[in-house]
């Protein structure tokens, strides 16, 4: 896939024309561009590029309920934070993650629905995640491993975590 095709499936066909060609051009010449020295590989320098470029299209934060409020601000209508269904989760987001998911697979249905990625390598604890048609996710997360840059389905990574902290000796 280039990487036009990925940035276009990244911003659900949002970016396009000269914005989308100065994205490519930046994105290509990151590993050869200046960098901060926090950036130790090519890999990283094309996810900061990445992220640098599609920062309108992203929810950012390390703190759940604020980065539900940046999702909910990409749609017309769109839940408040389920406060109540974190209250007896012992700290854990994964039903956070699992009501998104739902939420997000009821709407662009003629597109598959949404899902939630997230792209790794801004070098804080912030999670940086896109809402992308979930169709398309599969081939986003290959084309972005072909770079070096992972992404990843937060919902499949804190159920993994739950699957680890169950197995572990009491």
């Amino acid at each position: 896939m280039l990487l036009s095709e990925l940035l276009t499936k990244l911003t659900c066909g949002d970016l396009e024309g000269e914005e989308l060609d100065e994205a490519v051009a930046t994105i290509t010449a990151a590993p050869s561009a200046p960098r901060d020295e926090w950036i130790d590989s090519d890999a990283q320098a094309y996810a900061v590029a990445i992220l640098s470029h599609l920062g309108g299209y992203m929810a950012s934060s390390d703190k759940l309920d604020e980065l539900h409020e940046q999702i909910q601000d990409m749609f017309d209508e769109f839940p408040d934070f389920p406060y109540e269904l974190l209250k007896d989760s012992d700290n854990s987001a994964l039903p956070y993650f699992e009501w998104l998911d739902t939420e997000l697979a009821q709407r662009a249905v003629e597109e598959g629905g949404y899902e939630l990625i997230q792209i790794d390598g801004n070098g804080t604890d912030e999670m940086d995640a896109l809402v992308v048609y979930r169709r398309d996710t599969d081939d986003i997360i290959q084309a972005a491993a072909l770079m070096g840059v992972t992404i990843d389905r937060p919902l499949t990574y804190y159920r993994g975590i739950e699957a680890m902290v169950g197995k572990r000796p009491g």
